[in-house]
């Protein structure tokens, strides 16, 4: 045999034996991730989209319909010219904004003409919104099958709709409107809690139209002349959030369309170049390479990268996805079953360190997964702001009945609270004292899980609110101004807007 024909036949053979190999690897993936799921299943674990789909509820009782029809309706009013909540003036004290016989901010002398003149042409559509809120339960009907191409255009609707139902409260506490005020604050409490849709977008909206209305409850708890049914209805609506079902699902219907979205994509290279980000281009690929060979070139090494990830990596790609996403379900149901984020939190970020670098291969995984260390401290962050703040109502209910606010929390049981509510932090009962001036000092441990004693001196980076209460070394429950504390903030408005 010629020396030539038999290079060829070996260069043939080494050929053949590496493709060989690379399907035999193709195959060991593909079976790694079968037995994965098998596994997954076989613990419970449900894996589809159609498995966490929330079932549309009568009609009667789903708000979503006409509570979105009305908020499409409603006018906007500048950001600059919205009233603050709870405005922070200092570590530990906050502005009361309905207290203010003008309200200024950095831009205009007084926002309460215009606070008023918006609220007056949106109350016919708040009524509307707060005679559907008291229905049962509040389901949108989406198309879930799009996975992560889902659009969700009345995320930004209901964001605003709580914004206006708080400025609303503001101002009919403003002008002594107790009824009113008491109507809109339910009903922006009420927009958050039935708000359970199972995606991660969805439940981050959720969490802070939660924390305007964590913000607005302060303002309304500082009004004097509540009566003691109308705390207990207060009281009731945000003990009757469940955050876990929010929390829970978003997660399990998150992982489920990672894995919804890494089967498409091995189906559909236009699905891959999609959720990649490729660059696509009309143009034939030859017209390409006469006219642009730079970018002809960049298109064919995409087209590669796609059928080397299709070949030999998408399988690693999505178990590498499951592995991820199920280690902070996991730790997410040890947190909510504990009663306490702080040890779920530690294990978690140790078991997914081999996760935080992961290899250049797992293209798909790398652009869809959420940030989901972060999002979980944020599930936790408002879990525990939402115990703060239906312990302060019960405070408020002590002080009404009995005139002052009590020397412990456990003096709150049974007749205000079932129990002393726990730190979902760390799990211990909530920490409170009673100051000598007769005020209370609620607090949180914060997330360095460290009881600083109720210090509230605001750590870290700076934010648009130096003093924001849940930067604080301990998370406290804010307590009023004094009078000098918000003139000087004020003072402050002025010399800025002077400039």
């Amino acid at each position: 045999m010629r020396k030539p024909l038999k290079i060829g036949l070996w260069l043939l053979g080494f050929v053949v034996l590496g493709a060989l190999g690379l399907w035999l690897e193709h195959e060991r993936a593909k079976a790694r991730l079968a037995a994965l799921k098998a596994d997954l299943v076989a613990k419970g674990e449900k894996l589809a989209i159609a498995d966490h789909v929330p079932k549309l509820p009568p009609a009667l009782s789903n708000a979503a319909p006409d509570v979105i029809a009305a908020a499409n309706r409603l006018t906007r009013l500048k950001p600059e010219r919205q009233p603050a909540r709870m405005q922070m003036v200092a570590p530990g004290k906050a502005r009361v904004t309905w207290r203010q016989p003008e309200l200024p901010s950095e831009k205009e002398p007084d926002l309460w003409p215009f606070a008023m003149a918006h609220v007056e042409d949106n109350r016919p559509l708040l009524v509307e919104m707060a005679a559907a809120l008291e229905r049962p339960e509040m389901v949108f009907q989406l198309d879930y099958s799009k996975n992560f191409h889902l659009l969700l255009p009345h995320l930004s609707t209901m964001r605003q709709a709580a914004g206006i139902l708080a400025t609303a409260t503001l101002v009919d506490l403003h002008a002594d409107q107790r009824a009113d005020a008491f109507t809109n604050l339910l009903a922006g409490v009420r927009l958050t809690r039935l708000q359970e849709e199972p995606l991660t977008i969805s439940q981050l909206v959720r969490i802070a139209s939660g924390q305007i209305a964590v913000q607005t409850t302060w303002e309304a708890l500082q009004f004097p002349s509540w009566q003691d049914g109308q705390l207990l209805a207060l009281q009731t609506e945000w003990q009757a959030w469940d955050l876990q079902r929010g929390w829970l699902a978003s997660a399990n219907m998150e992982r489920a369309f990672g894995a919804d979205v890494s089967a498409q994509c091995r189906a559909n290279p236009a699905m891959f170049f999609s959720t990649t980000g490729s660059s696509a281009s009309s143009r034939p690929f030859f017209a390409e390479l006469l006219r642009d060979p730079a970018k002809a070139a960049g298109r064919a090494l995409q087209f590669m990268v796609g059928i080397g990830w299709t070949l030999w990596f998408s399988y690693d790609d999505e178990r590498w996805s499951l592995q991820y996403q199920h280690l902070w379900l996991d730790g997410a149901r040890q947190a909510l079953k504990e009663g306490a984020f702080a040890p779920s939190c530690k294990q978690t970020t140790v078991a997914v360190k081999p996760f935080e670098t992961p290899p250049k291969t797992m293209l798909v995984s790398c652009l869809t997964l959420p940030a989901l260390g972060k999002t979980h401290q944020n599930f936790a962050k408002f879990e525990t702001t939402r115990r703060l703040t239906f312990t302060a109502i019960a405070l408020h209910r002590h002080r009404l009945k009995h005139g002052k606010f009590p020397v412990s929390l456990s003096a709150l049981v049974p007749e205000f609270l079932a129990e002393i509510p726990r730190d979902f932090m760390d799990g211990q009962p909530l920490r409170y004292r009673l100051d000598p001036d007769g005020q209370f000092r609620l607090w949180s441990v914060g997330e360095d899980f460290k009881d600083d004693g109720g210090d509230a001196t605001t750590v870290g980076a700076p934010s648009t609110n130096p003093f924001n209460w849940l930067n604080g070394r301990d998370w406290v429950w804010p307590q009023p101004a004094s009078e000098a504390e918000v003139a000087a903030f004020h003072a402050k408005l002025e010399v800025n807007r002077g400039k």
